[in-house]
């Protein structure tokens, strides 16, 4: 398989703590690219990744991947009940949901 260019270079930023963050952009640009590095679905080739000032790559997937949370664009129709898809670790109570 030829290698592929990069789709992300040189990006760094920062965003508050607790804050939701909305990823918009015209198509083609990374967004889909800048998900799946933060949920390490692809690994960084170089550089690294810092949430709360720990590097991603160095925990494990389940913790990482536990503690993000994403919602497509595109509306989708989830299986199972409300609340399954809410909390699908099973971590919470009814009362904190």
């Amino acid at each position: 398989m030829p290698a592929l260019p990069m789709a992300l270079k040189g990006i760094s930023c920062s965003f508050p703590r607790g804050k939701r963050i909305g990823v918009v952009g015209r198509t083609g640009c990374g967004k889909s690219t800048l998900v799946q590095a933060l949920f390490r679905v692809v690994e960084p080739s170089e550089g690294r990744i810092l949430i709360d000032g720990v590097d991603i790559g160095k925990i494990g997937l389940q913790d990482l991947r536990s503690q993000l949370s994403i919602i497509a664009q595109d509306p989708t129709l989830f299986q199972g009940t409300m609340r399954s898809n809410i909390d699908p670790l099973q971590q919470h109570s009814n009362e904190e949901i």
